[in-house]
């Protein structure tokens, strides 16, 4: 099975839920926090590999911007026409990025901003980290 994590940006909420599914419940300490594969690295449409699960499932990350269930409908359709027969299961995690997301990374490339703008990141996670490990244990338990 392959698992896609996907957002606005594909940037922030879904390489983490996506790195939580691969690392279980381990909590994400500030230094690992900011060496998450594809983490604040924007590039809409395309699925990014993020690794195997303990069950082989592959997990995946993308941007889809406002066409999350455009993308999904293309993908699947796209599937049914080459007879592929793979069940993949999309999973939307839009609800934990943060609302200025865009700016926060304008002036995290500022160097006198960088590092308040990681504090931001990463209490922001702190604050939702709970709420998301219930989230991607849910999707786990179904697969």
């Amino acid at each position: 099975m392959k698992v896609i994590y996907y957002s606005f940006c594909g940037c922030y909420s879904s390489p983490i839920c996506a790195y939580l599914h691969l690392k279980g419940n381990a909590d994400i300490g500030e230094e690992e926090f900011f060496k998450i594969p594809f983490f604040l690295e924007v590039d809409y449409g395309d699925i990014r590999y993020m690794g195997k699960d303990d069950y082989e499932n592959e997990v995946y990350v993308m941007g889809v911007k406002s066409f999350g269930e455009n993308i999904k409908r293309t993908l699947k359709d796209l599937m049914r026409v080459f007879d592929i027969d793979e069940d993949v299961i999309f999973i939307d995690t839009s609800h934990y990025d943060i609302k200025f997301l865009i700016l926060l990374m304008k002036l995290r490339n500022k160097k006198i901003f960088k590092k308040a703008v990681e504090k931001i990141l990463y209490r922001y996670y702190i604050k939702k980290k709970r709420d998301m490990k219930r989230f991607v244990e849910k999707y786990k338990r179904i697969l």
